[in-house]
């Protein structure tokens, strides 16, 4: 059988199936948050957009689906969609 003949592939980075990703959030989840909040895992863990134990073991990312329209000051990772829907709204980003 030819996947036999051909040879295996050993080493780090093969298997990226494996590879954890991290939580996905929009930006029109965070319009729940009060006016002029701080967004870290510990402020979406308190307000229960996020579980405690996943957030911390995989991260949390924004992504720019949605309109947001409170400022808020976000120290998470971003898409670019996103940091400037933030930055549109009057909040900032700021990368941890």
């Amino acid at each position: 059988p030819l996947i036999k003949r051909l040879p295996f592939h050993r080493g780090k980075g093969k298997n990226k199936v494996f590879k954890p990703t991290p939580i996905v959030l929009n930006v029109k989840v965070l319009n729940i948050l009060p006016k002029n909040s701080e967004v870290t895992i510990e402020s979406l863990v308190k307000h229960r957009i996020v579980d405690a134990s996943d957030a911390r073991q995989y991260g949390v990312k924004i992504l720019g689906d949605g309109e947001l329209s409170i400022p808020l000051s976000v120290r998470l990772p971003v898409s670019k969609g996103a940091k400037e829907k933030i930055e549109k709204a009057g909040g900032s980003v700021k990368t941890a």
